[in-house]
Order: structure tokens, then sequence, then C-alpha cells
């Protein structure tokens, strides 16, 4: 192809013998095909590659490898076979088949830590102009990265079976377990599940127990038959029909923060916890989930935004309480959802807290988990919130981050110290060069994987004036 012809003019489904280069946010890996640039799903740096162009967004190339020519040290047999229904077939188990949202199924876990690093570093300093090494830490315990989501959303076919949607498809693929889950949702035999009339099942487990929404119209019936498949203490709900997460943040997932992050999404500007997606009804136990983090109970709806990974809040709690100056007095906890953050920060330093966040029920929570606090919450749009002076700001935007409004307002109210977590290493250096040209400067600059084996990455950035 001549180095002149547009992406667009590369006919899907062409082959290609592609050398890998670096990796690239979103999971995928650059090469370059008679000078122009090609994305590349499922490559590692250093391979020689046979590719396969397939559809993708504007006029960006994009391709997925079909067969590996030479092939890295750092490569693995993919995980995602693992979790496939029994009655897979071979259609599903090619590399165009498989599931998508593990974009680093394929890559040993420490070597994805690096890549994730890398990629955290060259957008801080191609979109932020930050010349800033970068590291990623593995949160505490972790060891296999596939055990450490708490919560967990998955499609239904025609048939009710429950399953992944496929790459660059609506298609549902089967799965025979939830992938990436903790193990009180992996042990659900998914594969003896049918669901017939729902459109997708939502997973959220606690370190005691957890709750189970289906969307969708099904029957009394099926439901029965999969209240038995759940540990006797979940709870079951259902609720209507919704439109697929938005994942403005952490869609993937809440924080999607992430974070990004359970089932109901972050708005930009707005929350921190997701919109309500309408009423659930109960039909064994409670609409509400009870997790605990340094020895506070925090409750959560059980469709809320909390960390997916099973040691991200406490490990992002501990973070931000590290990063306080000794003498705090007033906190200011932006898209604060049901209160983690703040909360914990408060509940360390003695300090008050006002708590903004886009989502009502989010905001109840916060007020009952902030029980014995000096703390204020309140509904509303972070971008256009009357904030208070304070000594610190903590933030933890969706993925879109926190927008110029926002960080125009840091700038000119001025705390001390702001505290900002983030799960999209691009939207992070847009909002840290705004803040730097404001006049703070970044004291340290954490990556953290609270996503192992996806292209997502946490990172936690201290900012002084």
């Amino acid at each position: 192809m001549s180095p002149h012809t547009p992406a667009s003019a590369h006919p899907n489904g062409e082959d290609l013998v592609l050398r890998i280069e670096g990796p690239a946010a979103g999971g995928s890996f650059v090469a370059r095909d008679d000078g122009r640039v090609v994305f590349v799903s499922g490559a590692l740096p250093g391979e020689l590659v046979r590719a396969r162009t397939v559809p993708g967004p504007g006029k960006v190339l994009r391709a997925e490898v079909t067969e590996v020519l030479e092939a890295s040290e750092h490569r693995v047999p993919d995980r995602r076979i693992d979790y496939l229904a029994e009655a897979a077939g071979p259609d599903d188990r090619g590399a165009g088949g498989l599931f998508g949202g593990m974009e680093f199924a394929h890559v040993d876990l420490a070597h994805s830590r690096d890549l994730k690093a890398e990629i955290v570093t060259d957008q801080l300093r191609r979109l932020g102009g930050l010349d800033r090494e970068v590291t990623v830490s593995a949160a505490p315990g972790e060891t296999t990265g596939t055990d450490w989501r708490t919560r967990v959303q998955l499609a239904v076919d025609r048939h009710g079976e429950l399953g992944m949607v496929r790459s660059r498809s609506h298609d549902v693929v089967a799965v025979g377990r939830a992938p990436l889950a903790v193990t009180s949702i992996a042990e659900v035999d998914l594969g003896t599940v049918r669901l017939p009339g729902a459109e997708r099942v939502e997973f959220a487990a606690t370190g005691q127990t957890g709750a189970v929404i289906v969307r969708g119209a099904v029957e009394d019936t099926a439901l029965r038959d999969f209240a038995e498949a759940l540990p006797e203490d979940w709870s079951l709900l259902t609720g209507p029909a919704a439109p697929p997460r938005q994942t403005a943040r952490r869609g993937h997932d809440r924080r999607a923060r992430g974070r990004h992050r359970g089932s109901a999404h972050r708005s930009h500007g707005g929350s921190a916890a997701g919109e309500p997606t309408g009423p659930l009804q109960v039909h064994r136990g409670t609409e509400t989930l009870t997790e605990t983090v340094a020895g506070r109970d925090f409750t959560v709806s059980a469709d809320g935004f909390w960390q997916v990974h099973e040691q991200a809040a406490a490990l992002l709690s501990d973070r931000v309480v590290a990063a306080l100056p000794d003498d705090a007095r007033e906190i200011v906890d932006l898209y604060c959802g049901v209160g983690l953050l703040g909360i914990g920060a408060a509940a360390a330093t003695g300090a008050r807290l006002y708590g903004v966040e886009g989502v009502g029920p989010a905001i109840e929570h916060a007020r009952t988990n902030a029980a014995g606090l000096d703390a204020e919450f309140v509904a509303g749009r972070v971008d256009t919130a009357t904030l208070p002076d304070s000594d610190v700001v903590i933030l933890d935007p969706p993925r879109a981050g926190a927008g110029k409004a926002v960080t125009d307002r840091l700038v000119e109210s001025g705390p001390d110290s702001i505290v900002y977590v983030s799960c999209d290493a691009g939207t992070l250096a847009r909002d840290l060069a705004a803040l730097t040209a404001g006049g703070y400067a970044i004291e340290s600059l954490e990556g953290f994987d609270l996503f192992p084996l996806t292209a997502h990455i946490e990172t936690v950035t201290v900012l002084r004036r």
C-alpha cells in the first residue's frame, strides 16, 4: 500500500505480515505497513506476525493476529480459552472468535505491567508534555492476575446462555465461568444457567456475600433455578433492561472508575458512582451490599459503583491517606461516590470533609457511611458545584477525566494539595498538564495494576502548590 493511501482504503480481511514495535493505549500494539501505522491486537513487541485487517473507528488501520511467525519470550497461551463453555467450537477458540476485555490475555503477568508502565510514560510525554518515568506495581497478594474482579457483567444470548461479547461483534461467546472473577463468583457454574429473556447479568461480590442482578424479562421458574446455582447468602434482584455500560471512566468500568470500575457507569462531570438504570426488584436478600475498608463499613447499592479489584479499595484509600499533609483541616472529595476515599482521609486526619457526587443514591449512602465524622455531601455536577475552601482536594473522575472546567476551578481555588486517582492515562496527562501549568508540581505518580490482563491502569498522583 502506498504511504499516501488513506487507511480507510485498506480493505478489511487483508492479510499483512508485520513486525511489532511498542504498545499503544487501549491494549493494541504498533506496527507499520508500507509507511502506515497499524494497531494490532494480540501481538507483542518484537514479534513477527501475520495479521488480518478488521473494521475500526474512524480512519485508523487495525488488525488482529492470526499467526505468530516469531514469538516473544513473554507470550503465553491465551487465557481466555480457559473460560469458554465446554460446548465452544473451533470458531469460538480462534483469535477472531474470542471475547474482548482481556487485551493482555496472551502476555505473562509481570511483562504486562512493564507494558502498562511504558504506555503511561508515553501518554504523559505525548499528551501532557510531562517527562516522567512510571512504574506499575501489583496489588498485594496478586500472583496470577486471573481472580480479582468483584464486579462482573455478562451478556446473554438468545438461548439464555451467559457469556461475553465477541471482539468487534455483538455476538455472545458462552463461558463456563466468569472471566477474571474472584472465587465466589467464579464458582458459579454458568454452564448450567439458562435465563431466556435476560439481556445481561451483573455479579457483585464482597468479602462476605454478594448480589446478582438479572436485567430483562425472565420467567420466575428460570429465576428460581438460577437462585439455586448461587451461594445461599447471596441476594438476587431483577431490573429493567438497560443500555450497555457507558465507560467514560473506569468503561470499562466505575471507576469503568476503570475503573474503570461495577455495573453502573460514570458520567463525565457528574458522577463517579453511575447513573441509576431503573428500580430493582428484590427476589432474595437485599438491594445493598456492605464493603469493609480499614475497619469501617461502607454501604453501596448492588448496582452502584465500587472498586472492581478486591484489593483496590484498601490500596487506594491507603495511598490517599499517605499523601495527606499532617495539618489537613478541610478536605474536598470530588466524584466521591459512596465516600470511600474522602471518608478514609477524614477518619485518618480528623479533617472536615465535603463531598460532591452526581448520583443521589450514592450520596445517601455516603452520608450513612460517614457516621461519626464532620462531613457534608451534596448531589450535583462536579464541574458546576460550589466548592468550599480546602487544604486538600481528592478527585477520582471517570475515564473522561476531570476536564478543563474542573482543572480551571482547582487552579483558581488553590488547595495546597491535590490527590488525583485516575484510570485513564490519556485524560490524566491532559489534566496534569493543565494543573502543572497552573502552578502545581507533581510530587509523586504511582501506577497500580488493578485491572490485571486488561489494558486498564490505575494511577495515584500527588500534586503540591
